[in-house]
């Protein structure tokens, strides 16, 4: 009974050094997890994200050639979540008058996860598009790619948000649609390295649909919702005058 005992003592012993070990382990990761991105934090160069946009803007086909896939996807994530905070601030100073302290917290929080859950949706579909372009299935090229073309992020919310009529508005959303496609279409022959003329014709198609998909009916809500106060004004006049005039004697 005693030699049991001892035999229970000493399990016990070596699952809570064990686990009080793995614990410390873990602590003791988060905490160099966490000053590694602090330093990268420290060394984020603004300047850089003002080159990366110009180059994305004006030489796309240079910076998609030189996106190297080297297994660190922190550089790419970090710079979404940047261009996330900025769309969050940019938000923020466009309704400075009736935003709330709390639908500012909401916007600096979601902003930058909604732009990370954007950037790894257009990396699946930026994947599909190289599939049947017969390109590379590269994921972390893709994210990286993607990760780049996040700058229209804030750049397409000030455009909207500057928009004082509907078609103003409508040629904002269909022009910056057509070049996100553009932009994918670049990515997808120059870094994934799909066949050129494979590609051509899917996007030509898919410039077709985007072109299309805007001026029809489900088109018009899809470009109200980036600008609602303009949108539903242009709806609503619409509306009116498409309703019949009754005449009372």
């Amino acid at each position: 009974m005693v030699a049991k005992k001892n035999s229970k003592k000493e399990t016990s012993k070596k699952f809570q050094t064990k686990a009080s070990s793995d614990v410390k382990s873990t602590i003791s990761g988060a905490k160099q997890y966490f000053k590694s991105t602090e330093k990268k934090i420290k060394k984020i160069n603004l300047n850089g994200f003002l080159v990366d946009a110009w180059d994305m803007l004006f030489h796309p086909v240079r910076y998609f050639t030189s996106i190297k896939s080297d297994g660190n996807y922190e550089d790419a994530i970090l710079k979404v979540l940047i261009y996330g905070l900025i769309t969050a601030g940019i938000k923020i100073l466009f309704n400075f008058a009736s935003i709330t302290l709390v639908g500012a917290i909401f916007s600096v929080i979601l902003m930058p996860i909604y732009a990370i859950l954007l950037t790894f949706a257009f990396a699946g579909v930026m994947l599909f598009f190289s599939y049947l372009s017969k390109g590379e299935m590269n994921f972390e090229t893709a994210v990286k790619a993607v990760s780049s073309c996040i700058f229209m992020y804030p750049f397409a919310y000030v455009a909207y948000q500057i928009a004082f009529s509907y078609w103003i508005l409508f040629f904002f959303s269909l022009m910056i649609d057509l070049y996100i496609v553009f932009l994918i279409y670049t990515a997808t022959t120059y870094c994934l390295k799909g066949e050129q003329g494979v590609a051509k014709v899917i996007f030509s198609i898919f410039t077709i649909f985007v072109i299309v998909y805007h001026f029809s009916q489900s088109g018009v809500g899809y470009v109200i919702q980036k600008n609602p106060n303009v949108g539903l004004k242009y709806h609503f006049h619409k509306m009116q005058k498409q309703m019949p005039v009754v005449d009372i004697k």
